[in-house]
């Protein structure tokens, strides 16, 4: 005799393989679509920035948010949130801008838990050097392949999903 357990569990895995509506797979395929094209373009950045002053995309992406941060500085959490990396992530990438000199640690006088990290005198220059290729290599690989009009249907579309409340943020 089947238990309410057993129908219950039959008619999970049921749900769990039924056939995805057409939408569905459309989503399916957009999220494919959407990291794939991130993917080539990060790709193809890093081709361009390694062959030149030997930073990877992710370098370069913080030292243009250390940059336009206030004092050039911020907290690691911040970073983390920024950059949409790890607590460990984000502690690797500063630990390896740290060793050439480019970004600085330093501990928050009044909270010793808080960890800053700053962009240096060499990182600012480093990005000077670094930041026509970046912008080069996006127009080349991204901005290259759309219409101003088109980019900016895109960024609205982009904010969207990321928006908390469903509305698309107007700073970004």
């Amino acid at each position: 005799m089947e238990t309410r357990e057993d129908h219950t569990a039959r008619g999970r895995s049921a749900k769990a393989v039924s056939t995805p509506t057409a939408r569905e797979r459309a989503v399916v395929a957009l999220w494919g679509d959407l990291t794939h094209a991130s993917d080539v373009v990060r790709s193809r950045l890093a081709v361009l920035l390694e062959a030149g002053i030997g930073l990877a995309p992710d370098e370069v992406e913080l030292l243009m948010v250390l940059a336009a941060a206030p004092e050039q500085r911020l907290r690691m959490i911040d970073v983390s949130e920024s950059l949409r990396l790890s607590k460990s992530g984000v502690t690797r990438l500063v630990d390896r801008l740290q060793k050439r000199g480019l970004v600085l640690r330093a501990a928050c006088p009044s909270d010793r838990r808080v960890v800053y990290a700053g962009l240096t005198a060499q990182g600012s220059a480093t990005l000077d050097a670094v930041s026509p290729v970046f912008v080069a290599g996006l127009m080349e690989h991204l901005g290259g392949r759309f219409e101003e009009a088109q980019i900016e249907r895109l960024r609205g579309d982009l904010r969207r999903i990321v928006a908390r409340d469903g509305k698309a943020g107007a700073d970004s």
